[in-house]
């Protein structure tokens, strides 16, 4: 019990350094950056249709760093991966595969629906823009606090079980769990809580990337009246790979304190119940900031 606690302690710990990140200050900070680098790619923009050879590396990178600051804000999925990565056993590689994907899909889906939008189903700007607001923004979070809920699921599921058949009884044989047929051990850590299958990344991928980035929107708009459409799905793209430095170190960082709140676990016993828990939490958390933000949308 003292290992479990001490875990569950950790464990809060660390999802308020993780998961919280949105500070008044970080976020007064982030939209600071992102203005500037918002005008930067304006700038950009304007100086690469008058053919200046330069703007479009300067447009990349402003892209690119856009990307980054502006996963520090609200959405992008950041508090999901985060979550996953602390309530669930998945791998470190797998997570940022996850993170990654769903932040470039994300900029390709923006691709889509500007250019689709505007080009083939002649949508205005104000209504293409409101249809990302208004509809896919909050399916985003219905869809991450799904996930949530999935996780408190699964975690609820995994809990042991105690009862009277449970190791109540005496053996008069050897008691091996390598041998021992006569009851229910404990899951082990890798039983308990797994993200394993393609359908459970399919639906973390999808959840954070059917929301369109609303930077990428902007740049996308301006490059579209400008008839520069190439450079600017590009850029929207190494926006994308920006926001996706930002998810990774989430995943990593997620991991990590996950592993380190469960070096101390030696028992499976400790785990199978130290990992539900987790997992109930985490998926608490993630249901929490989802409903909270799906709230302000509408």
């Amino acid at each position: 019990m003292r290992i479990f606690v001490t875990s569950l302690f950790i464990a809060v710990a660390a999802s308020a350094i993780y998961l919280n990140v949105d500070l008044s200050s970080v976020g007064a900070w982030a939209v600071d950056q992102q203005r500037g680098f918002q005008n930067q790619m304006a700038g950009a923009i304007h100086a690469l249709r008058a053919g200046d050879p330069g703007a479009y590396f300067a447009l990349l990178a402003a892209a690119g760093a856009y990307g980054f600051v502006h996963a520090l804000g609200p959405g992008h999925g950041k508090y999901l991966i985060g979550g996953v990565g602390l309530g669930t056993s998945v791998r470190v590689s797998k997570l940022l595969i996850i993170a990654f994907f769903s932040s470039v899909l994300q900029a390709l889906w923006a691709i889509f629906l500007v250019y689709g939008g505007l080009s083939l189903f002649a949508l205005s700007v104000s209504r293409m823009t409101a249809i990302a607001e208004d509809v896919f923004t909050p399916v985003s979070y219905l869809a991450i606090a799904f996930v949530g809920a999935i996780l408190i699921w699964r975690g609820v599921r995994d809990l042991p079980r105690r009862g009277p058949e449970t190791h109540a009884h005496d053996h008069d044989h050897d008691h091996s769990h390598h041998t021992c047929g006569c009851c229910a051990h404990a899951p082990t850590p890798e039983e308990v809580a797994k993200l394993g299958s393609l359908r459970d990344a399919l639906v973390l991928i999808g959840s954070i990337a059917i929301r369109p980035c609303t930077g990428a929107m902007f740049l996308l708009i301006i490059a579209w009246q400008m008839d520069i459409l190439m450079a600017g799905a590009v850029a929207v793209i190494v926006m994308g790979l920006g926001t996706a430095g930002l998810t990774c170190l989430v995943a990593v960082s997620s991991v990590a304190a996950r592993s380190v709140t469960f070096a101390s676990a030696g028992g499976f016993g400790s785990m199978a119940l130290a990992m539900p828990a987790l997992q109930i939490l985490m998926g608490g958390v993630i249901m929490w900031i989802s409903l909270i933000l799906l709230r302000i949308a509408l």
